[in-house]
């Protein structure tokens, strides 16, 4: 008998964060018709997302809660935590407010200039993490190469997510993990053993282009601030 993997979209955002939309229910119904097995909420610096998501999901759903965090130096996920963690930190802070959670620090998406943490900072934290983003749909694929030749330098963990702003792209990216045991506890021990990798296809292009565009227009309207 094949043994079954499961797949989890790791980075999505819903209406909880201030640039995105759907509800936690919507997204978890367009991951179900793609055949994902379950989702973590990371929505902009809080994690009301992941909890509502927790009380509405279908029992044959997997949903662990989480956030992305804005870091002074670019985002970063904590994945598995329950409580929100403040932003505008140094990443070396924020690391250890997730790990106090007993969550899991993911960094997603180093090469991107208005929110990824620069790779020279990333080599200060090397000790400090175990998993990187290595697939993520928003990003080129060029840029995903490097994140998974990254990880396999420094022998990280890989995860995938959409890091989808909208409900019809969730699934689009996803973490694929050797084990068909639902638990949580298994699935965070799978990430934290760096028995994970990430996996999908990129977003459409148009999405993509709308995506970086508002973005743009998003940090003048806060006034030069980022998320």
């Amino acid at each position: 008998m094949v043994k079954e993997m499961l797949k989890l979209d790791l980075h999505i955002h819903s209406q909880y964060s201030e640039d995105a939309r759907g509800t936690p229910k919507e997204i978890i119904k367009f991951l179900k018709k793609k055949g994902i097995n379950g989702m973590c909420l990371t929505d902009h610096n809080t994690v009301k997302g992941g909890l509502e998501a927790l009380k509405t999901c279908p029992k044959n759903f997997i949903v662990i809660p989480g956030s992305e965090i804005s870091t002074l130096e670019g985002h970063i996920i904590g994945l598995n935590i329950r409580e929100n963690i403040s932003p505008k930190k140094s990443i070396e802070i924020t690391i250890e407010k997730i790990i106090d959670q007993g969550g899991i620090p993911i960094i997603p998406h180093v090469y991107r200039n208005m929110s990824g943490i620069k790779k020279r900072k990333l080599n200060s934290i090397i000790n400090k993490i175990n998993t990187i983003e290595v697939f993520n749909s928003c990003s080129q694929p060029k840029t995903n190469l490097k994140m998974a030749k990254i990880a396999k330098k420094y022998n990280f963990g890989g995860t995938g997510g959409s890091d989808t702003h909208e409900p019809q792209y969730a699934g689009y990216g996803y973490t694929i993990m050797d084990t068909s045991d639902e638990s949580i506890e298994s699935i965070i021990s799978q990430i934290d053993n760096k028995k994970t990798w990430g996996e999908g296809i990129s977003l459409p292009m148009e999405y993509r282009r709308n995506r970086m565009i508002k973005s743009v227009n998003q940090f003048f309207q806060r006034g030069f601030k980022r998320i």
